[in-house]
């Protein structure tokens, strides 16, 4: 009797040491089309609880975003809709634009301008509402979610907002 519960505790302790791992669900495949310099380190980096914020510039206009970094004067995005907005950027005078969007719950990685590319150039120097340099765009989303919009200023992160898009 003494040797059946050996054996049953040794089957036990290998059968629980068998238990699958956890495989990350939000396992980050970059699609084909994306630029070379986004990597899968950058949605790693996410910080999911700094979501952005509005904040005065001491201008006419409050934005969305990252004050003193990045910030946009535009309608709350909707899915399947597209609304113009107009960025606004500390610390950089001109550069190439460049952003990503990501999901949170569902992993998709999607571009943001509505003509679905990735990339533009025309970030322009001139103070605006504040910033140091502009861009307008039209910019869509494809789903409701907690999304992730990295923004890259000449194949470099410039910085991310954290924004929760409500369904219609």
């Amino acid at each position: 009797m003494k040797s059946l519960f050996i054996a049953l505790f040794i089957c036990l302790f290998v059968v629980s040491g068998c238990t699958s791992t956890t495989v990350n669900p939000n396992k980050i495949s970059l699609p084909e089309d994306i630029p070379n310099f986004v990597t899968e380190r950058d949605f790693n980096k996410i910080d999911w609880d700094r979501t952005t914020v509005a904040f005065d510039t001491g201008t006419s206009s409050d934005m969305v975003g990252n004050k003193n970094k990045l910030g946009i004067i535009g309608p709350e995005l909707k899915p399947n809709e597209v609304e113009k907005w107009l960025w606004h950027f500390w610390g950089i005078d001109q550069g190439n634009f460049t952003i990503v969007g990501y999901n949170q719950d569902t992993s998709t990685i999607s571009p943001v301008l509505s003509d679905g590319s990735w990339s533009r150039t025309g970030v322009s120097s001139g103070k605006i509402n504040g910033a140091d340099a502009s861009l307008p765009s039209n910019v869509e989303l494809p789903k409701a979610g907690k999304w992730a919009l990295l923004v890259y200023i000449d194949d470099q992160l410039f910085d991310t907002l954290v924004m929760d898009i409500k369904g219609k």
